[in-house]
C-alpha cells in the first residue's frame, strides 16, 4: 500500500536544506573485493542524519541509528539441482566505519513490479539498512528469482525456487571478507515472512545455525488458513495474491494458466502482470476471487478434491516446518491483507512439538502498520539473542 506522510513545507524544506548542506545525500560507498560469481556495484550511502530524518517522516519510532549505512546491489547466481543456472539480484548493506557485528537477511513482501525491489533500491531497501545496518548489522535483502536482475516470471509463493535463492545470496555474502561467518538472523515481512521459513528449513536441514527468526504478517498454511480466507473475497488484495500464485506456478509447474482461472482472466492476469503497476493489477480484478476461477477448479474446491493449484498451495504451506532455532511471530489483529491467525496457528503448531516459538499480538494495527511496529521489537530480540549467543 502507498503511504502518504503529512508534514509541514517550511519544516520539510528546512531538513533538507540542512541535509544538503551536510553533504549527505549522493554519497557514493567505497567499492568491496567480490569473489568469482558475485558483482557489487556501490549504489549510495545513508549518513546519520539522513536516516534519522527519514525515520521521523515516517513517523518510526523505537529505532535509534549509530551507524551510517552503505549500500551495494550484488549480482549473484544460483545453480539449480537440473544444471541450470539461475542469475539473482539483491541488495547488500553494511555499516560504514565500523565491522559488522553478524548478517542479517530480510525478505521482503509482495512485488509485481520487476523494478521495485530492494536492490534498486526501493523503499524497503532504504529502510531495512537503516534499521539494521545502521545498528551495526550487515544486511542481504534477495530481490527474489523473476524480480530485480532475475529473468522470467517471478515463482510466487514456490519454496522450491526461493527458499535456494534466498540461501544463495545469505552464503555469496558470507564470502566477502566484510561479512560475518557467525549464525545469520532471518526477518521478513508478508511474503517475505513465508519465505524467511523456506529459507531456515533449508538452511537447517543443512546443518547451518541460525540465531533467530523474526517473521512479520505472513501467510503459513496456504490451503487450510490462506485461501479459504481469500476466497471470501472482500479486497482485491486477496484477487491479486491468488492471481499472481497462479500466474507464477503454472509456468513453474508447467500447467495452463487457463486450467485455473476462466478464459478470459487468464488473458487479463497474463498482460497485468507483464508490467502494469500494482493499481492497476488491484483495478483489474474482482473483489470476490471465486469470480476468475474457472469451473473445474471451484469444483475441486468446493468439494475438497484434488487439482494442481489446490495441491501446490499445501506443498508450498510452510506450517509443518520444525524450526530448531527460535522463531517469533508478530501480527495486527486489523489486518485486512493476512489472516491474523496464520502467525497464531502456525506458532501453535510448532510449539506443540517443543519448538521456541512465540506469537506477538501487536495490537489493531494493519498490514503495512505491523512491519512498522514490529521493527523496533525485532531489534530488541535479536540484542538479546546476541546477548544469550555471547
Amino acid at each position: 500500500m502507498v503511504r502518504r506522510i503529512s508534514i509541514g513545507a517550511s519544516l520539510l524544506l528546512l531538513l533538507l536544506l540542512v541535509a544538503a548542506a551536510a553533504g549527505i545525500f549522493g554519497t557514493k560507498p567505497r567499492p568491496i573485493q567480490a569473489h568469482d560469481g558475485v558483482q557489487l556495484t556501490p549504489l549510495r550511502s545513508i549518513s546519520t542524519a539522513e536516516a534519522r530524518v527519514l525515520l521521523f517522516l515516517a513517523r518510526v519510532q523505537g529505532i535509534s541509528v549509530r551507524n551510517a549505512a552503505d549500500l551495494y546491489r550484488m549480482n549473484y547466481t544460483l545453480a539449480r539441482p537440473d544444471g541450470r543456472v539461475v542469475p539473482l539480484s539483491g541488495l547488500l548493506a553494511l555499516p560504514r566505519g565500523a565491522g559488522a557485528r553478524r548478517l542479517v537477511s530480510f525478505q521482503h513482501g509482495t512485488a509485481t513490479t520487476r523494478t521495485a525491489v530492494p536492490s534498486k533500491p526501493d523503499g524497503t531497501g532504504i529502510a531495512t539498512a537503516i534499521a539494521f545496518a545502521g545498528n551495526g548489522y550487515a544486511l542481504v535483502v534477495p530481490d527474489y528469482p523473476g524480480l530485480g536482475d532475475s529473468p522470467g516470471r517471478h515463482p510466487y509463493y514456490v519454496a522450491d525456487a526461493i527458499g535456494p535463492a534466498i540461501v544463495a545470496m545469505i552464503e555469496a555474502a558470507q564470502q566477502l571478507e566484510v561479512v560475518p561467518k557467525t549464525a545469520v538472523f532471518l526477518s521478513g515481512f508478508s511474503e517475505g515472512a513465508w519465505a524467511s521459513l523456506a529459507a531456515l528449513r533449508i538452511l537447517e536441514g543443512k546443518g547451518a545455525h541460525v540465531l533467530g527468526s523474526a517473521l512479520v504478517a505472513g501467510a503459513y498454511d496456504l490451503r487450510r488458513v490462506s485461501l479459504p480466507t481469500s476466497m471470501t473475497g472482500g479486497s482485491s488484495a486477496y484477487s491479486l495474491y491468488l492471481a499472481y500464485a497462479a500466474w507464477g506456478q503454472s509456468e513453474y509447474y508447467g500447467q495452463p494458466l487457463d486450467s485455473v482461472l476462466t478464459p478470459a482472466y487468464a488473458k487479463l492476469v497474463e498482460r497485468l502482470f507483464d508490467g502494469a503497476t500494482p493499481r492497476e493489477i488491484l483495478s483489474a480484478l474482482p473483489a470476490y476471487p471465486r469470480q476468475m476461477f474457472n469451473q473445474s477448479l471451484l469444483d475441486a474446491y468446493d468439494h475438497n478434491r484434488s487439482h494442481w493449484y489446490l495441491d501446490m498451495l499445501a506443498a508450498n504451506s510452510l506450517v509443518d516446518v520444525m524450526p530448531h532455532s527460535p522463531v517469533r511471530f508478530y501480527f495486527g489483529s486489523e489486518d485486512r491483507e493476512v489472516n491474523p491467525e496464520e502467525s497464531s496457528n502456525a506458532a501453535r503448531v510448532m510449539s506443540q512439538r517443543s519448538a521456541d516459538v512465540k506469537a506477538t499480538n501487536l495490537g489493531p494495527v494493519g498490514h503495512d502498520a505491523s512491519m512498522l511496529k514490529a521493527a523496533p521489537l525485532i531489534l530488541t530480540w535479536l540484542g538479546e539473542l546476541e546477548a544469550a549467543s555471547q
